[in-house]
């Protein structure tokens, strides 16, 4: 027969130890899983912007070779989103255009696009800014600068 009497509790500490140690790894787990998790979110918003800056880009480019005009600032709210962006395009001048073979086909107006995107999230903000250069096709056959 055992004598229970001489152990004095040594199996109560070592499952306290294990428990702890548990607890520990538990608690590292979660915090890693949150701090992957606002990266993730904070990815995704910025993310937003970009794709809030490039819209308001391409929509310009569409404006400016459906009128021949372009917009000097304008401003794009992305409907049902908490992104918007604003552009502001400049005129930068005429150019030649050549063909494969360098022979002179036809005149160029090229633009420079520049848009700032903003989305929130998260409980944060964020920003994402794009610069284009465009050449399109000229209405006029214009001089170069």
């Amino acid at each position: 027969m055992m004598n229970f009497q001489k152990q004095k509790g040594v199996a109560l500490a070592v499952g306290l130890v294990m428990l702890l140690v548990l607890t520990i790894m538990g608690i590292s787990s979660m915090s890693n899983t949150t701090l992957q998790l606002k990266i993730a979110c904070n990815s995704q918003t910025h993310n937003d912007a970009f794709q809030a800056a490039m819209s308001c880009v391409n929509e310009s480019i569409i404006q400016i070779d459906r009128s021949g005009t372009w917009p000097q600032t304008n401003t794009c709210i992305i409907a049902g989103s908490n992104t918007s962006a604003s552009v502001s395009t400049d005129y930068l001048g005429c150019q030649r255009k050549f063909g494969g073979d360098l022979e002179f086909t036809a005149y160029e107006d090229v633009y420079e696009v520049d848009s700032t995107g903003t989305a929130t999230g998260c409980g944060g903000a964020a920003f994402s800014r794009v610069v284009q250069a465009v050449a399109l096709k000229s209405a006029v056959n214009c001089t170069e600068q």
